[in-house]
């Protein structure tokens, strides 16, 4: 059975280990987990709750919740959800991040996570869903395509979508 987690202070071994089967720049996902020391992860995952919180933001961050995928009992991926958007998160940024660790790829997570991140988003109230991704990455784009994702606009370097959350469920 595939489910989403909220990180929380007492996650421990299981999802250190899948954390470093994910980039620390996975095609723009950011993992600052990768290569912490696990005898520094209790306070990785202490700020990852307090960011969900709205405890100690920087200035341009708003709240986010961080989850894990979970196939039955093995965590396989990583999803951040921004409870709402700044003017430069709107810009530059968006509502959901996702990446799969390395032995968990070519499954389908990615779309689950995606789905499952969206129904969190919807649960939260968010009308409309911000998603962007790598132009060169083939695969996002396909997934956030997949899930109802209409482009938006683009950059050099980056596609950018809007997913309607009324169709997703």
């Amino acid at each position: 059975m595939l489910y989403l987690q909220k990180a929380s202070a007492q996650d421990g071994r299981l999802v250190y280990d899948m954390l470093q089967g994910i980039q620390s720049n996975d095609n723009g996902f950011h993992n600052n987990a990768k290569d912490i020391p696990y005898d520094q992860f209790t306070g990785w995952l202490q700020r990852s709750v307090d960011i969900s919180n709205g405890i100690g933001l920087e200035d341009w961050m708003v709240p986010g919740t961080s989850y894990w995928l979970f196939d039955d009992d093995v965590p396989v991926g990583f999803g951040k959800l921004r409870h709402f958007l700044n003017d430069n998160l709107r810009e530059d940024g968006g509502h959901i991040g996702y990446a799969i660790a390395e032995p968990h790829r070519e499954k389908g997570y990615g779309n689950m996570i995606l789905r499952l991140l969206l129904i969190e988003a919807g649960n939260m109230g968010i009308k409309e869903a911000h998603v962007g991704t790598n132009k060169d990455n083939v695969k996002s784009n396909k997934v956030i395509l997949r899930n109802g994702g209409r482009l938006i606009r683009e950059s050099e370097t980056k596609n950018y979508y809007v997913i309607d959350l009324n169709q997703v469920r």
